[in-house]
């Protein structure tokens, strides 16, 4: 070999074994501070995670009623007024979340949404944009729900994103097969009234507290269904004192009266977010 390339060789050979120790060292720091987004992810949720009451826990309680207070769509008024009447209470909620509304105008933030996850609080699924489910394809349908189901996963809100609420009570035939072929543990519908013990886990139903509900009447649903050991699901939308035209807001006050008169009442029913009370059904 040419007396000159065993000289570059000899230079090149020197240099590398100089420099690989830093640049293993290099390469190692890199390697150390770069973000790994399954770690972060991971860490990510588990700063989520919450005390929830354990199956064994809701046993002690079956025989009783229950109430469950949802509030649809994610509006900022019900974090702002709703959540706080709750906690003053040591009562938890469940919220039905529309991602694409997520940081927008008037909805909550998805700081507010963390916070009330690391509550206790359940963030059901509301479709990803809210569209009437009866008026889409089957495809479309499928795709609005496990959108916001997805969404609802990656932002480790996954406690309840397979538990879904109409937009506007709309559903038909194919929403019930979509629900049942992805697996959902149960659908909330806007029809009104206790529900019984014979649960359609794709139809609950709900008392809707609007504008023109009467408290004393209220107060004689959550007697009766103390009486008859069966569930009430509450469900608000915006937490308001003067009456909108689409007469879906409710008076802060009023939802203070009629928490505290189910509080006054917890010896003799339980007080669940909505993935607690499916757990307490399914229980054998």
């Amino acid at each position: 070999m040419d007396k000159k390339l065993v000289i570059v060789y000899a230079v090149l050979i020197s240099s590398f074994l100089i420099a690989y120790p830093f640049m293993k060292s290099s390469a190692s720091y890199l390697s150390e501070s770069k973000p790994q987004n399954n770690l972060v992810q991971t860490t990510n949720c588990k700063n989520l995670q919450s005390k929830v009451q354990t199956p064994q826990e809701i046993q002690k309680n079956k025989n009783k009623a229950n109430i469950i207070f949802t509030m649809d769509d994610g509006w900022e008024t019900q974090f702002t007024k709703g959540f706080k009447i709750l906690k003053d209470n040591d009562v938890k909620g469940s919220i039905a979340v529309i991602p694409s509304k997520i940081g927008t105008e008037g909805y909550m933030s998805l700081s507010q949404l963390n916070t009330l996850y690391r509550s206790g609080w359940d963030l059901m699924n509301h479709t990803n944009t809210h569209r009437h489910l009866a008026s889409l394809k089957k495809q479309e349908q499928k795709s609005e729900l496990n959108d916001a189901r997805k969404w609802l996963d990656q932002h480790c809100f996954t406690r309840a994103s397979n538990i879904a609420v109409y937009p506007y009570g709309s559903f038909n035939q194919d929403t019930l097969k979509t629900l049942q072929e992805e697996h959902y543990r149960s659908a909330r519908t806007i029809k009104d009234g206790i529900q019984t013990n014979n649960i359609k886990k794709y139809e609950v139903r709900t008392i809707n507290l609007l504008p023109s509900t009467d408290i004393s009447w209220v107060k004689d649903q959550i007697d009766l269904a103390i009486k008859t050991k069966q569930s009430i699901v509450f469900t608000n939308h915006r937490f308001e004192k003067k009456a909108d035209k689409a007469q879906m807001n409710f008076d802060p006050e009023k939802f203070k009266t009629i928490v505290n008169y189910v509080v006054s009442k917890k010896d003799e029913l339980n007080i669940l977010t909505y993935s607690e009370w499916l757990d307490l059904k399914e229980i054998k």
